[in-house]
């Protein structure tokens, strides 16, 4: 997995995981105290191994984060549409005074 993985971090904690699994340990000690994961993953695969449904709860983790993906990518969705329509404005702005100013400018000119 660490291989798959682009975030160097990330990629170095499941290393440390992956040695102390190797050394016998259980997933979720490495996965606490490693800081990178939230808390509530290391409890759900503790849970998880105790319980022998360990792929269940690996399950719930992965649909808690694809379900955080969604909500974050709404959040700057929403923050990002009014900024464009602003920046979409404001270039349709700069057109009518490019265009109309020489108009005016030839309208003062003639009087």
């Amino acid at each position: 997995v660490k291989d798959i993985v682009n975030n160097q971090v990330l990629a170095r904690t499941l290393d440390t995981v992956q040695k102390r699994i190797v050394e016998g340990a259980d997933i979720s000690t490495p996965l606490k105290k490693s800081g990178v994961f939230p808390p509530v993953v290391g409890y759900m695969v503790a849970v998880g191994e105790q319980s022998g449904e360990l792929e269940g709860m690996l399950e719930q983790v992965a649909a808690a984060y694809d379900e955080e993906v969604e909500v974050q990518t709404q959040k700057v969705t929403s923050l990002l549409e009014p900024l464009i329509i602003v920046a979409m404005a404001g270039v349709v702005g700069f057109i009518v005074i490019s265009v109309m100013l020489p108009i005016l400018r030839m309208s003062n000119l003639r009087n």
